[in-house]
């Protein structure tokens, strides 16, 4: 997966820089709004911007809280203890559209387990939008999770449904956090239309 990334300006920052910034806003507003209004927009403006430059240890904390990018084989799934599944429990989890699987890289046949499907929340999540791409091969399922979306700022589905970015992810814009930061099945529900709203979706519906 190789998720379309812009690594923000805020990284060379922290809490100088959130004063940089709110001075520089405070001019540009001096002769917009009158005083007293402009304190109550520039408070606003502060608690935003320390909330996301301010604090490198909540970064590293979020850096820590990733989704992994890579495949497990299902013995690895199993050792990991990331079900509570025999092997064969868990391939009927993937028939019951719990879980899914796709074709190792390389090889014609076997499954591998994108990880990012085991992390917390996801597996209470997840079932309910899968239940509706079972017609889906799964090299199709695999690339609706991991493909960027404009609707949620270039975040994936999967990180979405999650609420976690993706390791690979070098920065979280504001506006990423946003919707990683809202309730679980407001993300679900985010996500369920967002499959609704596929081109292969919206053509069945016509027809």
């Amino acid at each position: 997966m190789t998720p379309r990334i812009h690594e923000p300006f805020a990284k060379r920052g922290g809490i100088p820089l959130v004063e940089k910034l709110v001075h520089d806003i405070d001019e540009q507003l001096e002769q917009t709004i009158d005083a007293g209004e402009r304190a109550r927009v520039m408070a606003i403006v502060r608690q935003c911007l320390t909330a996301t430059l301010g604090r490198p240890e909540s970064r590293a904390a979020d850096v820590e809280n990733r989704l992994a990018v890579s495949y497990l084989k299902p013995s690895e799934v199993i050792a990991q203890g990331l079900v509570a599944m025999s092997q064969a429990t868990l391939y009927r989890a993937v028939e019951d559209a719990r879980f899914y699987c796709v074709t190792p890289r390389g090889k014609a046949i076997g499954r591998a387990f994108p990880a990012w499907q085991f992390a917390p929340p996801v597996p209470e999540l997840l079932a309910p939008v899968l239940r509706q791409m079972t017609d889906l091969p799964s090299s199709e399922i695999h690339a609706f999770w991991v493909t960027p979306v404009d609707a949620f700022d270039d975040l994936t589905p999967a990180e979405v449904l999650a609420g976690r970015a993706f390791e690979s992810r070098v920065a979280l814009s504001a506006a990423q956090r946003g919707h990683l930061a809202q309730a679980a099945n407001e993300r679900q529900g985010r996500v369920i239309a967002q499959l609704a709203a596929l081109p292969s979706r919206s053509s069945d519906l016509i027809s």
